[in-house]
């Protein structure tokens, strides 16, 4: 009976799909992997794209004003465009990020090398400062890279990705 429990409990384990995932978003995932040589940067792409928009699935944020796969600012995107912000620009930008993926993980990306430099390779609060800006030392900027952190696991651990 023993035996049966931890055979149950392993199996149960490993064929769990906590995040939900379905083999398209895996196809996603393993393309998001694919942008990059460094593992800790595409594992970070990778759960920012989970968390943010679910893969896609919601890539407007009105309330926020963030846009795309990977749910950029769309004031930082102006800023970085180095364009007036205006209302023709941020509606230009905002779709460019929804129907523009290249756009949209290439904003991401700057955005977390951008973090990561400021805070020389400390993955935690270049997750906090991705969500928070300046403000990743706060309980929220804290709450966003622990989330990130235990998508990462799930990624290699779970499926194995």
């Amino acid at each position: 009976m023993k035996a049966f429990f931890y055979l149950l409990l392993f199996s149960t384990f490993l064929f769990s799909n906590s995040l939900n995932l379905n083999k398209k978003d895996l196809v996603i995932l393993k393309k998001i992997k694919s942008l990059s040589d460094d593992e800790m940067l595409s594992y970070s792409l990778m759960a920012i794209a989970i968390k943010e928009s679910k893969l896609g699935k919601y890539v407007v944020n009105h309330k926020t004003k963030d846009y795309g796969l990977f749910q950029a600012n769309i004031k930082t995107v102006i800023s970085r465009q180095k364009v007036k912000d205006t209302k023709e620009n941020r509606e230009f930008f905002a779709n460019k990020l929804i129907n523009d993926v290249s756009f949209s993980t290439a904003n991401a990306i700057i955005e977390l090398e951008y973090w990561r430099k400021v805070h020389k390779d400390n993955w935690a609060k270049t997750w906090a400062s991705y969500n928070t800006g300046w403000r990743y030392d706060g309980k929220t900027g804290f709450k966003y890279a622990n989330s990130i952190f235990e998508i990462i696991k799930k990624l290699k651990l779970e499926y194995r990705l």
